[in-house]
Order: structure tokens, then sequence, then C-alpha cells
């Protein structure tokens, strides 16, 4: 069931630690440099407080400083996410692909798509995926805008119906009908939501595709990513619910766990308590961390396989 997941372990067995490591170095980089435009807001907001008079009221400049602040900080958070953090999200992912191929990664690799000769091509890639998931994002909210119309109007037709029926038979009716109509809701969603996830993997293999041959032509960097996820041997619908199940066991464990250790401390001194409280906010995010580790292996994983038995002349 989980055999993207252990196939990534046991290909890159004695480099996890070392691809964990260099994955929080490059967060802390990146947080490092979302400071940039964050010092647009810091100076909004000290200049918003630094104008109220002694009532508490901002002064006309101030409020101009604060929104000017918050435009520039707006603008220059969109420039650097999208010429320099998704660039470097690249770089990580090259951390995980080499991971599964057994070669030891290098901090370098970090910022290879920053180069000349890498990045104008990143870039126009990074341009063209923006374009087709803001498209999908508009396509999926349609969708769901026109599930929850059909579902008030088959519950506010369901109550009219019940509406005549009084007392406690009523009532029960109406919530029995309210629930079940929910629940087809929740699951009508969720159906909704899977093929966006295929879509996902898709823009994955694409964006690995450009990893490894970067020469590619856009549109057949695309292709080849497509051929990777609908026509390889190992079948993207696997990995997706094999990931689906993977996360909620992930969260039934933590839960157990969350569960028993709260009873377990509530019996504990106050001062204990907010140690362990502490201690297991740190062990909870140590774990979703190694969750989504392998998670996002499991897609190398996958990609690997499938362009292995494709493409096998760019091996």
């Amino acid at each position: 069931m989980f055999k993207f997941q252990l196939d990534y372990y046991r290909n890159g067995q004695g480099l996890h630690i070392k691809t964990i490591l260099l994955t929080i170095l490059s967060s802390i980089i990146m947080v490092l440099l979302m400071l940039i435009p964050g010092i647009a807001f810091i100076i909004g907001g000290f200049s918003l407080a630094a104008s109220q008079d002694f009532s508490g009221e901002p002064s006309g400049g101030g409020i101009a400083t604060f929104l000017i602040s918050m435009v520039i900080g707006f603008i220059l958070f969109i420039l650097m996410y999208i010429f320099i953090l998704i660039p470097i999200a690249y770089g990580i992912l090259k951390f995980y692909k080499d991971t599964d191929l057994g070669i030891s990664p290098r901090f370098s690799d970090l910022f290879m798509f920053l180069k000349k000769g890498n990045y104008v091509k990143t870039l126009k890639l990074t341009l063209i995926i923006g374009l087709i998931s803001v498209a999908m994002y508009f396509i999926v909210y349609i969708v769901v805008i026109i599930v929850e119309v059909i579902f008030f109007a088959i519950f506010g037709t369901s109550m009219a119906l019940l509406q005549p029926s009084s007392g406690s038979e009523g009532i029960g009716a109406m919530s029995i009908s309210f629930i079940v109509i929910m629940l087809f809701m929740i699951l009508v969603l969720f159906a909704l939501f899977i093929p966006l996830y295929y879509f996902v993997i898709f823009i994955v293999n694409t964006v690995l595709v450009h990893i490894d041959q970067r020469s590619l032509p856009t549109i057949t960097k695309f292709s080849i990513g497509w051929n990777i996820t609908r026509k390889g041997p190992h079948s993207a619908w696997k990995l997706l619910f094999s990931n689906l199940i993977y996360i909620v066991a992930a969260y039934i464990i933590i839960a157990i766990i969350g569960i028993i250790a709260a009873v377990i401390v509530s019996l504990m001194p106050s001062v204990i308590q907010i140690l362990f409280a502490i201690i297991g906010y740190i062990l909870f995010y140590l774990f979703m961390f190694a969750v989504f580790y392998f998670l996002y292996g499991s897609l190398m994983n996958f990609y690997h396989k499938n362009k292995n038995a494709l493409y096998p002349k760019n091996n």
C-alpha cells in the first residue's frame, strides 16, 4: 500500500538526515528572504502607530504612509515569491530527487535554478504553471458554488415538504434530512477535489522533467510530465490514494497518541503539564515533518519509476 514511500526510504538510506537538514536550512533561508518585504509592513505599522494623537486617531499622513507601505510590501512579496522563492523551491525538490536516486544532495543545488541558462526557463515554466493553476482554481470554485447552490435548493425543498409536520417527529425528520444531504455534499466536494490532486501530481512531474532536462522546450516538458503521470506502468491514482490513506493514518496515530498523552498529563501538576505541552508540540511538528517528508519522497519515487520505464534512454 505504501510502496512509493517505502521505496523512497530504501533508496535514500544513509542520506535522509542530510536531506532533512538541507531542507530545514533552505526553509530558514527562504524565511529570511521573506523578511525583505516584511520590512515594508513593519514600517507601515510603525508609521501608523507613531502618527496617532492623544485620542488614538492616526493622522492622514500616517494612514497614507501605512497604505503605501502595505502596497509596496505586497508587491515585493509577490516579486520575491515568483522570481526568487519558486526557483529556490525547485532546488529543494532536487534534494529529494537526488535522495531517491541514492545521490548525496548538494547545498549548491538550492540555487541552481537562479543561475544563468536555467533562470529564464524556470520562470517561463513557472508562469505557465501559474496560469494553469489560476484557471483550475476558478473552475473548481465555480463547480463548488454550483454544488452548494444545489445543496441549499435540495435542503430548502426538503424542509418545505417536512414543514407541515409538527412536533418531535417533524424536527427529527428535518435533522436526519439535513445530515444526509450534508454528508452527500461533503462526499461530492471530496470527489471534486480528487482530480485536483491528480493535477498536482502532473505538475510535480512536469517540474521534475524540468529539473532533469532544462534544455527541453517548455511544451515538451508538459507533454513528458503528462505521459509520466498518465501512461507509465505505475498508476497515479494508486499514488494518490496511497498518500491519502497515508495522511489519514498519520492523523489517526497522532490523535490516539495525543488523547492518551492528554489523559496522562492531566493527572500531573500544572508546571509539569506546561513542560509536557511544549514537548508535545515539538514532537507533533517533528512527526508531521517526517510524514510530509516521505510524502514528497513518494512523488519522486513515482516519477523515477515511470520515467525510467517510458524513457529508458534518458536515464
